[in-house]
């Protein structure tokens, strides 16, 4: 397998301060991309960001997707009917049961569910779904894609209208009522460069959205090195709502919120890597076991919520130019 050209990143981003080793030798079990990765932790005071070092270099990333899931049939084309079915009906059970039905209604509109509709960007949209659900809620959609095979499904699958390359390149200061940036900035080399972006692109008041895994979970605790959020190499940064609120107001934003959200728990429960098992490359080549093992990640996760609110698996985001 072609190996991935690394560059070493030894310093962080946040506050300046070295890191030290929090794992080593973390392998990629979901999509198969090649090389062993170190997860480092900042030692500076009140800090705590994660981040790959060394990472794959800005140049040779792109060998890190190139079976990812936007280049595939969906997540659950490894799975049989059967587990398919049965996932459908304890994921339906979990979210109704748990109280989380609110909260997955939000989390599908991207929190923008009290918010009129207008101009909306999705930084990194993948193959476009989420773009496309907005659309149908009123809003006037473009997305951003550096993934050519993502993009060109989300024009030609979707209708969503896309810009292919770099978010520096859109040339439309000012113009959009909303940014979201849904699972990206955990992505990105220069994440607070990618929020300075954003604002530059959203008109005066304009929201910015984001969404990205909590290095704070509750999943992160009982998992640790095989968590979900890991996803090594592909996410180079990882944060708490700490980290993530001072990273958006360095890059200018203000009236921050910043929460977090067990809503996807099921999810994170069934691709975490139990120690002692090897899971077959594709996200969705989920045995029965795994399924289940995510319904009782999620009771748990909700439960774990119920008392502690920085537990959720995923950070959440608003913030205004």
């Amino acid at each position: 397998m072609e190996r991935i050209d690394t560059e070493f990143n030894g310093i962080c981003c946040l506050c300046g301060s070295r890191g030290r080793v929090l794992y080593r030798h973390l392998t990629d079990t979901l999509f198969g991309a090649p090389g062993e990765w170190t997860l480092k932790m900042c030692t500076g005071a009140d800090c705590g960001l994660l981040w790959l070092d060394p990472r794959p270099a800005i140049n040779d990333i792109g060998k890190a997707y190139r079976q990812y899931y936007t280049h595939g049939s969906g997540n659950d084309a490894g799975q049989s009917r059967g587990v398919r079915l049965v996932r459908t009906i304890l994921h339906g059970m979990s979210i109704r049961f748990l109280g989380l039905r609110g909260e997955r209604r939000r989390y599908k509109c991207i929190y923008l569910d009290k918010t009129l509709p207008g101009r909306l960007l999705e930084v990194g949209c993948g193959n476009g779904k989420r773009l496309a659900r907005m659309k149908a809620l009123g809003w006037d959609v473009m997305g951003q894609e550096i993934d050519p095979v993502a993009a060109e499904y989300a024009r030609t699958r979707k209708g969503i209208p896309v810009h292919l390359g770099s978010l520096e390149a859109i040339d439309q200061p000012g113009e959009y009522d909303a940014v979201i940036v849904s699972h990206v900035i955990e992505h990105v080399h220069d994440p607070i460069d990618l929020l300075r972006n954003c604002s530059r692109l959203l008109r005066k008041n304009g929201m910015l959205v984001i969404l990205t895994p909590n290095a704070a979970s509750y999943g992160h605790r009982k998992f640790g090195s095989h968590w979900r959020g890991l996803e090594p190499p592909r996410h180079l940064h990882l944060f708490s709502t700490k980290t993530l609120a001072r990273l958006t107001q360095k890059a200018g934003f203000n009236d921050l919120r910043v929460w977090t959200t067990p809503v996807g728990a099921y999810g994170i429960g069934q691709q975490s890597r139990v120690p002692g098992k090897t899971l077959q490359p594709g996200c969705g080549s989920a045995s029965l076991r795994d399924v289940l093992r995510g319904f009782w990640f999620q009771v748990a996760a909700r439960l774990i919520f119920l008392i502690d609110r920085d537990s959720g698996e995923e950070c959440v985001l608003i913030g205004f130019k």
